[in-house]
C-alpha cells in the first residue's frame, strides 16, 4: 500500500501546474535596471526569466529578431506598465546577458 502512496504522490507532484513568470514583477524590476539602479535585491530571478527568453532560427543559431520580439511580448502581458515594456525591450531586447 505504501507503494502505491508514493507513486500517487510522485504522480500528482510531477503533474502540478507550472507556475508562470509575472511578467509585471519583471518589468517593475528591469524599470530599475533601466533607470541606473542595477539588478536589485530580490529582482535577479524576475531579469533571469527575461534573458532565459532566447529563440532560435532554423540552423540552430541564436536568432535576435526572433528573441527580442518573443521579449517584447512577454513584456506586453503586463498590461498596466504603459511604455516601459517597450523601452526595457528596446535597451536589453537583443542582448544574450548582462
Amino acid at each position: 500500500m505504501k507503494k502505491y502512496l508514493v507513486s500517487f504522490i510522485v504522480i500528482l507532484f510531477l503533474s502540478a501546474p507550472v507556475q508562470a513568470k509575472d511578467s509585471c514583477s519583471t518589468v517593475l524590476c528591469m524599470a530599475g535596471m533601466l533607470q541606473g539602479s542595477g539588478v536589485v535585491s530580490g529582482c535577479k530571478g524576475f531579469v533571469q526569466d527575461y534573458f532565459d527568453i532566447i529563440l532560435f532560427n532554423s540552423h540552430g543559431g541564436i536568432s535576435l529578431n526572433k528573441t527580442f520580439k518573443a521579449r517584447g511580448q512577454f513584456l506586453g502581458q503586463c498590461t498596466s506598465a504603459g511604455n516601459w515594456p517597450d523601452m526595457i525591450n528596446n535597451k536589453y531586447g537583443r542582448q544574450l546577458g548582462l
